[in-house]
């Protein structure tokens, strides 16, 4: 990775992981290891890359093409999820993008999560 970035706070390299690393969901437990392990790993890259910065975002439920493939449940499932959450909805691509651009613009940020998940995770 190191050839093809310059050195510096003005570069980025960013990692996803997903909801299920802040909160636990039945039976899912091999996937929350490994998407918990991301933030251990974003922390080391951070240090292992200095001075270029390392972070990790980390959405939960989102709306995506990917919930056309359950058909016309698609929207009872996503009013389902958003009962569980704080703000009363599913994140959209567009806020989790805003996540995304956060992390590449704060050249004083590196070593973080950054999670975008409607309070999903606390309730």
């Amino acid at each position: 990775m190191r050839p093809y970035l310059k050195p510096g706070p003005h570069s980025s390299f960013t990692v996803t992981t997903g909801g299920v690393s802040q909160k636990p969901i039945p039976n899912w437990t091999v996937v929350a290891s490994c998407a918990g392990g991301l933030h251990a790993m974003t922390r080391n890259l951070a240090f292992d890359l200095k001075p270029t910065r390392v972070n990790l975002i980390s959405p939960d439920g989102v709306d995506t093409e990917m919930w056309g493939a359950i058909g016309d449940q698609k929207e009872v499932l996503l009013a389902e999820m958003g009962k569980k959450t704080l703000t009363g909805k599913v994140g959209q691509v567009q806020d989790v993008v805003e996540a995304y651009l956060y992390v590449l613009k704060d050249e004083n940020n590196t070593g973080t999560c950054v999670s975008t998940n409607s309070g999903g995770i606390i309730v």
